[in-house]
């Protein structure tokens, strides 16, 4: 039986109350669009699913980390966590079936996803999922402006993220929010979103 749950946003264009709203009850995903300057992804989610599995005796069992080169770089398509990601890493998929089975790629190879930040919230209790939401909203949104160098608002790229949901925040201390960049409505693109400036 998963152990751990994580869970999944879109960051919100300008004052969207929506993603807030669908984020509340911290179980159900929820999808939708907010249109600004053309179709982009707007509502935030916030999603119970099974991260990694806890066998008796065993500890955390998950995937084998994905080789990479002397820079960090993936250097072949491989299995992993989201908890293994690393600044850089491509994906196709973010795991919004199972966040334990992520298939991370090349990025100089077709792919969706690119992870560009990642942080750990403060210890305590767990804040509840719309400030968890609200925490890797605030977080990723600074971040991408750094990584992508224009602000989310101003921009046609994609934003995902992922944030501990009170399962994984007691049962495994997740604290992590995990930050992804896509290509305007999530075309496979090659290469890195970095500095895109778009």
């Amino acid at each position: 039986m998963p152990a751990d749950r994580r869970g999944c946003g879109t960051v919100p264009r300008s004052n969207s109350r929506a993603a807030l709203d669908a984020a509340d009850d911290g179980v159900s995903m929820g999808t939708g669009h907010h249109t600004r300057a053309g179709r982009r992804r707007g509502i935030a989610a916030a999603a119970a699913i099974g991260l990694l599995t806890l066998l008796p005796g065993c500890g955390v069992l998950g995937p084998p980390a994905p080789e990479r080169d002397a820079d960090g770089a993936v250097t072949a398509e491989a299995r992993t966590d989201a908890f293994s990601l690393q600044v850089g890493d491509c994906i196709d998929d973010p795991g919004m079936g199972s966040v334990s089975d992520i298939t991370v790629l090349p990025c100089d190879g077709l792919h969706v996803f690119e992870t560009f930040a990642r942080t750990e919230m403060p210890d305590g209790d767990y804040p509840g999922v719309p400030a968890a939401n609200t925490a890797a909203s605030e977080f990723c949104a600074r971040e991408f402006t750094t990584y992508v160098g224009l602000e989310y608002d101003a921009s046609v790229l994609e934003l995902l993220y992922f944030y501990p949901v009170e399962e994984s925040w007691n049962a495994a201390d997740d604290r992590e929010i995990v930050c992804f960049v896509a290509e305007k409505d999530e075309e496979p693109v090659t290469g890195t979103l970095r500095n895109a400036r778009r």
